[in-house]
């Protein structure tokens, strides 16, 4: 999913290893007609996220250490459900659902879903991952619909999007 966005966060991720200078985020979204959810896959600096939950709810995750916090998905959850709302054809917010998190080097990969009910033919998405945290984040969202991409940039002033599907 998203090998655009794989290929940036790759770049970016090279370029900023040790000092860490440019704070991103990529996301993925893909909806395939007719299927019954939609993928939603998160990939930001550890550091960033575990910075981000002690900040707003004074817990440590230590996430992919072996004192890892037992209530992480907890956590995850809470916090997702606080910096990111999708709505689907101009409908109440849809519900995330968890469905696992991939450590790979300094980035982890959070992955979630979102029922879908009826035809997408409109999105309305919000994504305000780590702006609680850092005036100059930047969340790119790549936007699969049955295989098609789009891409958005998200910053501090722009946080939400309309898309016709």
């Amino acid at each position: 999913m998203g090998c655009v966005a794989n290929y940036i966060f790759s770049v970016l991720f090279a370029f900023n290893a040790n000092l860490h200078p440019v704070h991103v985020s990529v996301l993925n979204v893909d909806y395939v007609e007719g299927k019954p959810t939609i993928d939603l896959a998160f990939k930001v600096y550890i550091g960033d996220v575990e910075l981000a939950i002690a900040h707003n709810y004074n817990v440590a995750l230590n996430l992919g250490k072996t004192n890892e916090n037992p209530d992480n998905v907890k956590q995850i959850d809470k916090y997702f459900a606080y910096i990111f709302m999708i709505q689907i054809n101009s409908n109440d917010a849809s519900k995330l659902v968890y469905t696992k998190m991939e450590i790979s080097d300094d980035a982890i990969w959070f992955y979630f879903t979102v029922p879908v009910h009826k035809k997408v033919r409109e999105l309305l998405i919000r994504n305000q991952l780590l702006f609680d945290i850092y005036e100059d984040q930047t969340n790119l969202v790549i936007l699969s619909v049955n295989g098609r991409e789009s891409g958005y940039r998200f910053d501090y002033y722009k946080r939400e999007i309309k898309i016709k599907i």
